[in-house]
């Protein structure tokens, strides 16, 4: 099983073109996804290296509400709770053979789905989609196959003027996660995806324990509180084992608190 991360779900209540504008404004050249018709949202998008974060939202609840993708379910369900990273996604060339490989390591996933949406200038994209069956409280990645090689891909994005070239030599350097335990956390990926063995430390501060885990070139870290207050239990009281924080290395020029998630 060969995996790449490729994006990272952001939920939010605004208009995708307000998460846009925040980065803009930052001197980043984040662009309007488009909408997904069948699931009733749509997204803005920044690219950082060949990964990207993605805020997603509700555009029209009647259709987004009767969604069996469980992306859009997650959202629907989570929203509620307020704002936040929601999910990882992985990208592979070959979306049949990993539900086989994950079959074979006695995972039942969903049956693949095909997902599309339409560019701002009106063409359309598409891909499948690939999602475990068994996700209490989705706390599993989902994975993607965009049916064309990277190389290919990101050459068309560049060519389309998607691709803010100040973040094209950058990279999602870990992703921090709220874990109630983060050795449990990280075994749990290390069933399902090729992973590192686990680093484990405390905190710097003192106040989590961190299981560190690396798929592919991005670290997963889960951050289990040990007290009260803290960053990672306040995510744990209000969302869930979720995720709340993306480090981009080199650094971006400041640190952006936006829509309950913390981008450095």
């Amino acid at each position: 099983m060969n995996v790449t991360l490729d994006h990272i779900v952001h939920f939010i209540k605004a208009k995708p073109a307000a998460a846009a504008a925040k980065w803009r404004d930052q001197g980043y050249k984040a662009i309007s996804g488009g909408s997904h018709e069948n699931w009733g949202t749509y997204n803005s998008l920044l690219y950082i290296g060949h990964s990207y974060l993605e805020f997603l939202s509700i555009e029209k609840n009647h259709i987004a509400s009767m969604s069996d993708n469980p992306l859009i379910k997650q959202l629907t369900e989570e929203i509620r709770d307020g704002e936040g990273i929601g999910q990882l996604c992985f990208r592979t060339n070959n979306i049949e053979e990993l539900q086989g490989e994950l079959a074979a390591k006695g995972f039942e996933t969903l049956p693949i789905f095909d997902g599309s949406r339409k560019r701002a200038d009106g063409s359309i994209l598409s891909w499948k989609m690939l999602f475990l069956k068994e996700n209490h409280d989705y706390q599993y990645p989902f994975f993607i196959d965009w049916g064309k090689e990277d190389d290919k891909r990101f050459a068309e994005l560049r060519q389309l003027g998607l691709i803010d070239e100040k973040l094209a030599a950058k990279k999602i350097e870990a992703v921090y996660i709220a874990s109630k335990d983060c050795e449990k956390s990280a075994s749990a990926w290390q069933e399902i995806m090729p992973a590192s063995r686990a680093d484990i430390y405390i905190s710097s501060d003192g106040k989590e324990k961190r299981a560190a885990i690396l798929i592919g070139s991005v670290n997963i870290i889960f951050c289990q509180p040990l007290y009260e207050n803290g960053r990672a239990m306040e995510v744990i009281r209000k969302r869930g084992e979720k995720p709340f924080a993306v480090q981009v290395t080199p650094g971006l020029e400041k640190e952006l608190s936006l829509f309950e998630g913390l981008y450095f």
